[in-house]
């Protein structure tokens, strides 16, 4: 072979030994990087502080006015007016029905007459008597005479206003027994009135319950499936315990002057039981169940550790920490459902809220509970999330 041939040929050897390191060099990078390779996984975290929260129970029972009766009739006879419609607001006093009452009017005129008579007779007798010209029976007998004529008026004209039903308190005609013409005797129930203006949750508490409630403290209530809460206030704490079911009767008045909330749904009360001060509180979803309790991730660089927790007070989304967390830690609140001890994360989202929500997050996530939001200062939101009330630490 020749020198040139030669050449070529090592050339050639050179270039195809070149290609191929290259290729296994390439292979073996891929084959490493698939075998230790990991993708991150994103999450979301909550930067955990020292708090104050406030444990609170909730209660519920039915919503009624603090004042509603039904008016019955006090006379018989047909209906002739109903000068009030269903709805309608009525002031104390104000008529809400009238039932026929010309013979009555007739008969006070009458009354009043003969007690114009007696009432004369009765000075004439006195000056009489004074005169030493009439006994003194005959001076008891004209004034019995002149006190039955006059009650006799009174009488008449007490029926006659009867005849009129007339709203006993400031409220509203809810609804109507009679109609026009119908007859009505007395007793018969013709219509219904309320004051909205107050209403209150009657519900009852267990003796361990009760020793944490007293007369002026606050409850915010959710009233039936409204979204919006209602504010009231403790109005009354039973001294004795109901016989057959051992708890005691609590009312909580809610004043409703923009008559924003009805009466006879059920009320859903939260009363705030006690203050638990400098604790690390997490929210309930970031908790997950382990082989040997409870436990959650935190990331430290960029990795998820295992945490095992020992859990304190439970109250709505928030349950206080006793041991595992310390304030500072980055606590993984979303993704941390497929973690395991060491995997890789990827932080692409900070909560901005101690629940773990940040204010992206949509109404049904929002929305998930059945109190109130937590914002970092403990401040009612206005949103549904239930929870406990949270207070950032100094």
């Amino acid at each position: 072979m020749s020198c040139e041939k030669r050449k070529m040929t090592g050339l050639v050897s050179a270039v195809l030994l070149f290609g191929a390191m290259l290729l296994a060099a390439g292979c073996s990078e891929q084959t490493q990087s698939e075998s230790s390779g990991e993708n991150p996984r994103n999450v979301r975290i909550l930067e955990l502080g020292s708090e104050t929260i406030a444990e609170f129970f909730e209660i519920s029972g039915p919503v009624a006015p603090v004042r509603g009766t039904d008016l019955s009739a006090q006379e018989s006879g047909p209906v002739v007016a109903l000068p009030v419609d269903k709805g309608q607001a009525v002031g104390k006093g104000k008529t809400v029905l009238v039932i026929e009452r010309d013979i009555l009017k007739s008969e006070l005129k009458a009354a009043e007459a003969s007690f114009a008579l007696e009432d004369y007779n009765l000075d004439k007798v006195r000056q009489l008597h004074k005169a030493g010209k009439v006994s003194r029976i005959e001076l008891l007998t004209a004034e019995s005479s002149h006190a039955l004529a006059d009650s006799r008026v009174e009488v008449l004209r007490e029926r006659y206003e009867r005849a009129g039903i007339k709203a006993p308190f400031d409220g509203v005609l809810v609804d109507r027994y009679v109609e026009l013409g119908q007859l009505v005797i007395p007793g018969q129930r013709v219509a219904r009135i309320l004051d909205p203006y107050t209403l209150k949750l009657e519900t009852y508490l267990t003796d361990s319950q009760v020793q944490w409630v007293g007369v002026g403290d606050k409850a915010t209530i959710k009233m039936g499936e409204s979204r919006e809460r209602a504010h009231g206030m403790v109005s009354w704490v039973g001294f004795e315990a109901d016989r057959m079911t051992g708890k005691f009767k609590v009312e909580i008045e809610i004043p409703n002057p923009d008559l924003k909330f009805h009466s006879g749904v059920i009320g859903r009360a939260r009363l705030e039981k006690n203050l638990v001060f400098d604790v690390v509180a997490i929210p309930r979803d970031a908790i997950l169940p382990g082989r040997v309790g409870p436990i959650a991730y935190v990331v430290e660089g960029d990795r998820a550790v295992l945490h095992r927790l020992e859990l304190g007070e439970d109250q709505g989304v928030m349950v206080v920490v006793r041991g595992g967390l310390e304030p500072g830690d980055l606590l993984v609140v979303r993704g941390h459902r497929d973690l395991r001890d060491g995997s890789l994360v990827r932080v692409t989202e900070k909560a901005s809220a101690r629940d773990g929500s940040t204010n992206d997050d949509p109404p049904e996530v929002l929305g998930s509970g059945s109190g109130t939001r937590i914002t970092e200062q403990g401040d009612d939101s206005g949103n549904s999330l239930s929870g406990s009330k949270v207070e950032a630490g100094k």
